[in-house]
């Protein structure tokens, strides 16, 4: 407290007007108090209030215009904030804005009927090489205060975030972008983000993982239950067993047990198929099919289908192979349908027999628009034709021209076709053991029927037929 006596006392007690000034200890805020003068003393001027405030050494943050109207009013023994600091803004704390779903929450949609969709819960965070998985919103420093005598107040600056790439992630120069080093699964893994090419499944497919859509590698530990999917990146290794659900790869399916389709089941693989068993199941290959045994099922290889193990056994379905087929057994003792085809690529035989079916179809619906056109001409000359019969003309003259360059299309494909599986003659099949009654053979365009059993042989193409020769494995 400082208190100022304008004069000193006269002998007859009069007393001028004093100053009290008084500053917080923090200094962030000073007041004034003005005393009323006894006597005939004197009030406090304003210049003399001035001076008090600078000898205080307040130079900052001061009402001037207050000060002067409490002086010039003369409001005594009543304090006036005559200055305030200005107080420090302190600096914000960084963020991290995650771009993915870092909790891996299921996210159950309803659909337009009102039902629910459990099985596509969107559980993986995809991510491709280059993407963008976190952005980091730097800390502020903040801006310093001052204090009613003029000095610096210091602000907290914020703090910086925790912004860590683990494996397969990598910082960008600026140091405020986080991006996937490979295609794979966005995880944040004890503070750092990382991306794993593998997604590991503890258990089955099933309601608790939806269907799985994934980057890169998918391994499940237990089971693919029925009406459940998974679509991979890379390879699909699954330890249990698949039952009818949908697997499509652009690499490897392997399958430590195997495949019980129950007619529903479909697995896609542009690279091999590798099972224990396959059994009332539609597999397409890019690359090999390998099996103890093929049950009921419609497979189709690139490459080769090789059929070794304890049983070795081709039963029922349509089993097809651009190279070689390789089994024990083909057929069964009960006479059961089996078809089995070499030597064309299967994509291509059907795509050629669907070419056939269209072209056939096509010729036919030429042939009635023929008959029709011809109808209609012959009326035309005998008399005028009504309006609908003039309509019906034009639009059969028009989707004739139409089909007609359809056929010539379909013809032309089916040409270029006939001429690429012309040179897949080279397919074989190799039996180490017997092939029984019921198996029908196709090689290239030829066909073979067996009737009675036939011991350890290879079959192959040769002059227009399928020949039964020694087993050459």
């Amino acid at each position: 407290m400082i208190n100022i006596n304008n004069s000193n006392n006269d002998e007859n007690d009069n007393i001028d007007g004093t100053v009290s000034i008084e500053i917080d200890p923090q200094k962030l805020k000073a007041t004034m108090v003005l005393s009323a003068p006894e006597g005939d003393g004197k009030p406090v001027a304003f210049e003399e209030a001035n001076d008090e405030i600078k000898k205080a050494g307040i130079t900052f943050g001061l009402y001037h215009q207050a000060i002067k109207d409490w002086v010039e009013n003369q409001i005594v023994n009543e304090p006036l904030i005559i200055a305030e600091a200005k107080l420090p803004e302190d600096g914000k704390d960084g963020k991290v804005k995650f771009l993915f779903n870092i909790e891996g929450s299921k996210k159950i949609s309803i659909q337009e009927d009102g039902s629910v969709d459990f099985k596509n819960l969107n559980l993986i965070q995809n991510v491709e090489a280059g993407q963008v998985l976190a952005e980091k919103i730097p800390a502020t420093e903040g801006t310093p205060g001052t204090n009613v005598k003029g000095e610096q107040i210091e602000q907290k600056p914020g703090k910086e975030p925790s912004f860590h790439a683990g494996k397969n992630a990598v910082i960008s120069d600026d140091g405020l972008k986080i991006l996937a080093e490979i295609d794979g699964q966005a995880l944040l893994r004890d503070g750092k983000i990382t991306v794993s090419p593998v997604y590991d499944v503890p258990a089955n497919v099933d309601n608790t993982t939806g269907n799985i859509r994934f980057k890169g590698k998918v391994i499940v530990r237990g089971n693919v239950k029925s009406g459940f999917s998974i679509e991979a990146d890379g390879d699909i290794e699954v330890h249990g067993v698949v039952e009818g659900a949908i697997l499509k790869s652009n690499g490897h399916i392997i399958l430590n047990r195997g495949v019980q389709g129950n007619n529903q089941a479909e697995l896609y693989s542009k690279g091999d198929l590798i099972a224990k068993y396959i059994e009332n199941t539609k597999i397409i290959a890019g690359g090999n099919i390998e099996a103890d045994c093929i049950l009921h099922s419609i497979a189709s290889s690139k490459k080769k289908i090789i059929i070794k193990g304890k049983r070795g056994l081709i039963v029922g379905g349509i089993v097809k192979a651009t190279e070689e087929i390789e089994a024990k057994v083909i057929g069964s003792s009960m006479g059961t349908q089996t078809k089995i085809e070499v030597g064309i690529d299967p994509e291509i035989k059907e795509k050629y027999d669907k070419s056939q079916s269209k072209l056939k179809e096509t010729l036919k619906n030429l042939d009635n628009l023929k008959k029709t056109i011809g109808i209609l001409n012959k009326m035309s000359k005998n008399a005028t034709l009504p309006s609908d019969k003039k309509e019906m003309l034009v639009r059969s003259v028009k989707t004739y021209e139409v089909l007609k360059d359809q056929q010539i299309d379909l013809q032309e494909e089916i040409k270029g076709m006939t001429k690429e599986m012309e040179n897949a003659t080279k397919g074989k099949i190799h039996v180490s053991s017997t092939v029984h009654p019921g198996v029908k053979f196709a090689i290239y365009n030829a066909t073979k029927h067996v009737y009675d059993d036939i011991a350890m042989c290879t079959l192959y193409y040769k002059e227009g037929d399928i020949v039964v020769g020694m087993y050459e494995k």
